[in-house]
């Protein structure tokens, strides 16, 4: 039996088992007990944490914490692996340390190509829990993402059916829904579409001119674009808030601190984007100061006032 392969075996025969001898290991695989103990030394080396016991009843044995066989993952897998484990490499979580190791060593043995595929899927998703349901556009717009693709879709606007050619940037989910902030060439501006809206999906492979997107990605878009229709985002913080904006994936790309020492959010924002933004600055309450645009401080002052009349106490005369 060749080595490599008599090393296999023998790692998922000791993985098994709670307890093992030399002489056990020799008649199992029919070499010597020498033999078997180069393997064995073979595979400490490679990590594996064997540990000798001596006495009667002597042998090895492997700690708690046991290495598993080889197992063979395609690209895609070892990259969907990857990503899930990123959510949990913060310090906070109990198995931080191991989850950074499990990424070191998936990394190390992805071939060069199938690193930058990863580095890319990095640029055009993102993921927050608790996920949506299944999107069967996701993955559509997600390819065209990573490729830099135009998409034909037809989707479901203010009671009509549209078909319109769209560049993702990326998607991302929020509210248990999927979104994607996109260039619409119908539109001729940037348009975020909600992929519950969309009926039809498909990418166009025929050779077309499209928009550079590489320095722009699912994290920094709403800063990076040049939309025709915006409007200017100009608010002040207060300083035991900063910590909210930093951690918010959209409001952190906004982030401006001034001379003194203040906190602004500074920038244009989409004009057809403009509701959800007003509900990521609304969970600041009487912590921010909104300069501009004056349409979020309609929104806000409507939604103050439909909560007040909900609310409002009624008194017995």
């Amino acid at each position: 039996m060749a080595k490599i392969k008599r090393l296999e075996r023998l790692l998922l025969s000791i993985n098994t088992k709670k307890h093992f001898t030399l002489k056990e290991l020799a008649v199992e695989f029919q070499v010597s007990t020498r033999t078997i103990q180069r393997d064995l030394l073979r595979l400490m080396e490679m990590g594996l944490p064997i540990v000798s016991e001596f006495g009667p009843h002597g042998g090895y044995r492997i700690e708690d914490d046991r290495i598993l066989p080889p197992i063979g993952f395609t690209e895609m897998e070892a990259s969907s692996i990857l990503f899930a484990l990123h959510a949990y490499e913060a310090e906070s979580f109990p198995y931080q340390v191991q989850s950074r190791s499990a990424s070191t060593k998936l990394l190390h043995y992805l071939p060069a190509d199938a690193k930058e595929k990863w580095r890319h899927v990095q640029k055009r998703l993102a993921v927050h829990f608790p996920l949506p349901k299944e999107s069967l556009h996701a993955p559509v717009m997600l390819e065209a993402a990573m490729k830099q693709k135009i998409v034909t879709v037809l989707y479901h606007v203010e009671g009509s059916n549209i078909y319109s050619n769209i560049q993702p940037i990326g998607i991302y989910n929020e509210d248990r829904e999927w979104f994607c902030p996109a260039y619409c060439y119908s539109l001729n501006d940037f348009h975020v579409f909600n992929l519950s809206d969309i009926h039809q999906a498909v990418i166009n492979y025929e050779p077309m001119d499209t928009k550079d997107f590489t320095a722009i990605t699912i994290h920094n878009w709403a800063a990076k674009i040049t939309p025709r229709s915006y409007l200017e985002l100009v608010a002040e913080i207060a300083p035991h808030k900063t910590d909210y904006c930093v951690s918010h994936p959209f409001l952190k790309q906004f982030i401006v601190k001034v001379d003194d020492g203040t906190i602004m959010l500074k920038g244009r924002v989409l004009l057809n984007h403009i509701n959800k933004i007003a509900d990521y600055l609304w969970f600041l309450k009487s912590d921010i100061t909104i300069h501009s645009p004056h349409e979020i401080k309609m929104i806000h002052a409507r939604w103050a006032k439909e909560i007040s009349a909900k609310n409002e106490v009624i008194f017995n005369m």
